[in-house]
């Protein structure tokens, strides 16, 4: 088990071919203040934390869907990077149980691969908050992709996205 975790550096040891091609942390890991409390590498999962911020509530002040959504992407993509190669959500479902108001001064993202064989990951993750309290349930699907496809693809999207930028 690892805590206190250097994003950049754990992917750079985890990803041999193409690490060099993602934008690690991913921009949305910092925007919404996450950081890898504990990374797993036996158990296949991840703890990752997220300061609450008023910036993500809804006209309800709880904590809007998307933004959800988001979050629990913040633990289910780190993990699927580090345990498989190169892959994408193919899909992913949200169970919204409570919700999340701004009571909660940090929320625990939790993930762990629940299935994995060559091409596809099966990913349970959840939202708590500091007691255990469970305020959202995630499954996301992964899709392995062939590693010369994805660098190369992924060298072609930040040629295109360094275009549109300029």
């Amino acid at each position: 088990m690892t805590n206190n975790i250097d994003l950049k550096k754990l992917f750079e040891e985890k990803l041999e071919n193409g690490s060099k091609d993602l934008l690690m942390p991913p921009p949305s890991f910092d925007i919404m203040c996450c950081e890898i409390l504990e990374f797993n590498e036996l158990e296949k999962s991840i703890v990752v934390s997220m300061k609450m911020d008023t910036k993500w509530l809804n006209p309800y002040k709880t904590m809007q869907g998307g933004m959800i959504a988001g979050a629990l992407d913040n633990a289910i993509g780190p993990l699927s990077l580090l345990v498989a190669p190169i892959n994408m959500t193919k899909k992913m479902e949200l169970e919204y149980l409570k919700p999340i108001t701004m009571d909660h001064e940090t929320l625990f993202l939790k993930a762990s691969v629940i299935s994995q064989n060559r091409r596809v990951i099966k990913i349970e993750a959840c939202v708590e908050d500091k007691d255990g309290v469970i305020y959202t349930k995630a499954l996301a699907t992964q899709i392995v992709l062939n590693p010369n496809y994805a660098v190369e693809n992924l060298k072609k999207a930040s040629i295109i996205a360094h275009k549109a930028h300029s």
